[in-house]
């Protein structure tokens, strides 16, 4: 008898490679979604600018990706686009600070995974105000009246937690004295140094950093109302400190690799590339930002 499938040039042992053929393309198709990795994005606020955050950032993002068996990118913000991302989903984890965190929680439900533990301070940070040497400014009541630069009025350490200390004190910054928003951190120290301001406000640490890269000296400056607490070995001026930074997950992690991302950060090794680079010693449980939240309610009301 003839074999039926002659007319179409296939024999029945081609026509079952054919078929097992399809029957695998099919099948690898179905699979490949659920073994294809996902990308995760690391939004980080770039307070130092682009290429500071990139060369800080960059090994922690190789650590997630190793650890997670994912590919996590790095994409460093300014303080106007830390809302904008988080808000259209652009960003999967978001680290900036503390007053974006109580802001972006309320608005968008991210929730904190790890809070930062810098190298020197811990996972806590406060605010410094200062000036030339050479300024007349010695105490704090002198500073109404004064130009002061900041980074942003969104900057934690920055503005906020010393507007908020001020606030405490009787001193109603916002109204009585004339601020400046400058480009990053070091701009605001630099803009004391040359005198282009009065007084600057910034994070505990940003002077202590910029004098090790030799780009300032500690001397050339006078820390006003300097505070010292326990355990918090930087310059500072404010008579309270907030958590440091935490890393957030916005809504578009799903909770399982959430879990996942906050167990590989807690158990970052403080002598690694990534927490060298980053110049922090890890990251701890997150802290509690109920202060944070406080200072800008009455910031808000003043």
């Amino acid at each position: 008898m003839k074999n039926i499938l002659e007319p179409i040039g296939l024999g029945v042992r081609q026509l079952l490679a054919v078929l097992i053929s399809v029957l695998c393309l099919s099948c690898l198709s179905i699979a490949t979604p659920g073994y294809a990795q996902q990308q995760v994005r690391l939004g980080v606020l770039a307070k130092r600018g682009y290429q500071t955050a990139l060369k800080r950032w960059h090994p922690l993002v190789q650590y997630l990706s190793k650890r997670l068996g994912t590919t996590v990118v790095l994409v460093p913000l300014n303080f106007s686009q830390v809302p904008e991302y988080v808000g259209s989903d652009k960003v999967d984890l978001i680290l900036a600070n503390q007053k974006f965190y109580v802001s972006l929680r309320k608005r968008f439900g991210i929730r904190a995974l790890a809070t930062v533990i810098n190298s020197r301070g811990g996972p806590y940070m406060g605010g410094v105000i200062f000036t030339r040497k050479t300024n007349p400014v010695r105490n704090l009541n002198q500073l109404r009246g004064k130009h002061i630069g900041i980074v942003s009025f969104g900057s934690c350490g920055g503005f906020l937690i010393q507007a908020y200390d001020l606030l405490q004190k009787g001193i109603n910054i916002i109204r009585d004295s004339q601020i400046k928003p400058l480009e990053g951190q070091d701009y605001v120290v630099y803009a004391v140094l040359n005198g282009a301001v009065d007084v600057g406000f910034v994070r505990t640490g940003q002077l202590e950093s910029m004098a090790r890269e030799k780009k300032v000296q500690l001397k050339a400056f006078r820390i006003i109302s300097p505070q010292e607490h326990a355990n918090f070995p930087l310059l500072c001026s404010t008579s309270q400190l907030w958590p440091a930074w935490p890393v957030a997950a916005t809504n578009s992690l799903p909770d399982n690799l959430a879990m996942k991302i906050q167990k590989a950060l807690l158990a970052l090794p403080s002598g690694s590339k990534a927490a060298t680079a980053a110049r922090i010693r890890g990251f701890a449980p997150p802290g509690d930002y109920g202060p944070v939240a406080q200072a800008l309610s009455a910031i808000k009301k003043n």
